[in-house]
């Protein structure tokens, strides 16, 4: 049996397909948190800031979040806060900065998620 290259592309795009929806099915049973975290000057104790979403409901949780965690010491203090309240740690970003040669880490983000 001689399968041609069309037919071939043609059933490989498709399994691409099916498994995309399958991979945006599995994402819509979460919800992600972005949480900024910079240092206060002068100061051991961190700035938070927790992003849910922009549903008044989402900005207002978001809030308590970031009044909560606000004035930590200590990003791992963060984390198992998020962490008992059911969230799990996806990614971690560096804030950084460059002036003439001279920086560093300003802060650092971490996206999070949860089950609906």
């Amino acid at each position: 049996m001689k399968i041609s290259k069309i037919g071939v592309t043609t059933l490989f795009s498709i399994v691409l397909i099916l498994l995309s929806q399958v991979s945006i099915a599995q994402d819509q049973n979460y919800s992600y948190a972005y949480i900024s975290i910079s240092g206060k000057i002068l100061s051991k104790k961190l700035i938070v800031e927790v992003d849910l979403g922009d549903t008044p409901e989402q900005i207002s949780e978001g809030q308590q979040y970031s009044r909560v965690l606000t004035n930590k010491k200590s990003y791992a203090a963060v984390l198992n806060y998020m962490v008992e309240n059911q969230f799990e740690l996806v990614e971690t970003l560096n804030i950084t900065s460059n002036f003439e040669g001279t920086g560093g880490t300003e802060g650092i983000v971490f996206i999070m998620r949860r089950k609906k």
